[in-house]
């Protein structure tokens, strides 16, 4: 048994590799659980939560002054990759933007974490897109993603 007699200060001493490896494996586990607990109540549970989730997405969103697709695009960019560690590229302008997902760690956490057979990635990918649509829908833009492989690219136009 460890023990620790005295109290003992804990230093942040992680480098920002762990830190988004752990964060999003963190986020994997607790959509993972999440999704599992409210199944259990029925698709409208499902629907609820992703309804909150986004409200909080699109408040955040706002209030670092998103108003054109490219706004949206670098925003959601800037958090997924400092956030989660995800390798990202941006293009665009006032009218229409791409995220360019190269590495998605929180897709990959949540495969891993999950397991997910084909099928399921294919829920999860189809979840994904109506999270997009709902965030593009918002701020009063068209969202839609493709997947090419392991690459996700997001357009937002208005």
């Amino acid at each position: 048994m460890t023990q620790v007699a005295t109290k003992t200060p804990v230093e942040a001493v992680w480098n920002v590799k762990k830190v988004n490896e752990i964060t999003s494996k963190i986020w994997a586990n607790n959509y993972l659980s999440t999704m599992a607990v409210l199944s259990k109540y029925g698709p409208e549970a499902v629907k609820e939560f992703n309804k909150e989730v986004l409200t909080h997405k699109v408040e955040y969103l706002k209030s670092v002054g998103v108003k054109t697709p490219i706004d949206l695009a670098k925003a959601k960019a800037e958090v997924d990759a400092n956030v989660f560690g995800s390798k990202i590229e941006i293009v665009g302008d006032e009218k229409k933007a791409q995220i360019i997902y190269k590495q998605c760690n929180c897709w990959n956490a949540l495969k891993n974490e999950g397991k997910l057979s084909v099928k399921d990635q294919e829920q999860q990918g189809k979840c994904f897109s109506e999270m997009v649509s709902g965030l593009a829908q918002a701020f009063g833009f068209k969202g839609e993603v493709v997947f090419e492989g392991e690459t996700a690219i997001i357009t937002f136009t208005k």
